[in-house]
């Protein structure tokens, strides 16, 4: 068993094969799928099947967990972290059996997810859906102190989006000067201060943007107004010295940081983005929407690099 967060009165856990019996007797109850879009398991076998083949611990490092009484042991419903790739989102949820139900189990576990995407997972957006017709889940998750972002169609059903941001990370412009650190530590080690500047660092037309996490500068990027002899677009902007602190990889602030600069650049009507990548960096770029084009070539004391580049 591996418990992944507790709280006063619950922990929550990894499913288990054993969770069967427990998702078949709680989705069989027409009451508690009504707002879900989901059909009931039609026998315990099938529950274990979706259980065998639940591999969203492996893929993201978060999923849906089984909530337990601390005292008891009592598998009381499930609640945790959904991420969907097509949205590129991350979503909360929860589902208990009925006689759960007007406990604050929902709340409390909601809370305690939010709590770990944040600090555990260092999400930045954590979103969730309600049927619009699902009162009771409107205001847990109001509790948990999200945001009503829209209404739209969830699943094929009538939802209401919510939405809260992470208070701890924060991106917002900063100087040239200000990014040195971060290029010396992370593009520039073991060179010296000085190899770490740019041309169009203090240029007016060039924007640098900081991600901060709990105060702390994590990472940066840079962008310039530059033009490159593959598009024909009137309005290009290239990417330059973007780079996360070791410590922070792995929690996708530079994903954050590209698509701040990109939803900016939008702003100021630039028609194309493109940079030379590093061959390390590509899946990363392809991942965010970015293509190469033309031969890999070589950039002297650096090494083998693509041109990669995105229609805004």
């Amino acid at each position: 068993m591996k418990i992944i967060i507790e709280t006063d009165r619950l922990y929550l856990r990894e499913f288990m094969i054993e969770d069967a019996i427990r998702f078949y007797k709680m989705n069989i109850d027409e009451e508690v799928i009504k707002y879900t879009g989901d059909t009931a398991f039609k026998s315990k076998n099938e529950a274990e099947v979706f259980l065998s083949k639940y591999n969203q611990y492996q893929l993201h490092n978060m999923g849906r967990w089984a909530v337990c009484d601390k005292q008891t042991d009592e598998f009381l419903g499930w609640c945790g972290l959904k991420y969907h790739p097509k949205d590129d989102i991350v979503e909360v949820g929860y589902r208990f059996y009925k006689h759960h139900w007007n406990k604050g189990y929902a709340t409390e576990s909601t809370k305690a997810s939010i709590h770990y995407g944040f600090n555990t997972l260092k999400l930045k957006t954590i979103f969730a859906h309600a049927h619009v017709d699902n009162l009771a889940s409107h205001k847990v998750i109001e509790k948990c102190g999200l945001q009503f972002v829209d209404q739209n169609n969830y699943d094929g059903m009538p939802a209401n989006l919510y939405k809260i941001e992470n208070p701890d990370i924060k991106i917002k412009p900063i100087s040239g000067l200000e990014t040195i650190p971060i290029r010396h530590a992370v593009l520039r080690k073991g060179k010296p201060v000085d190899a770490c500047p740019i041309p169009e660092d203090d240029l007016d037309n060039t924007f640098h943007f900081g991600l901060f996490y709990k105060d702390q500068l994590a990472g940066v990027c840079t962008f310039v107004a530059d033009k490159s002899s593959y598009f024909k677009d009137n309005n290009q902007y290239r990417l330059r010295a973007m780079g996360v602190l070791e410590q922070f990889q792995g929690f996708h602030f530079g994903k954050h940081l590209l698509k701040h600069g990109i939803a900016y650049l939008q702003t100021q009507n630039i028609d194309r983005l493109w940079f030379n990548a590093r061959i390390v960096a590509l899946n990363f770029y392809k991942n965010n929407g970015f293509e190469t084009i033309g031969d890999k070539f070589n950039i002297p004391k650096v090494g083998p690099h693509y041109v990669m580049h995105k229609a805004l």
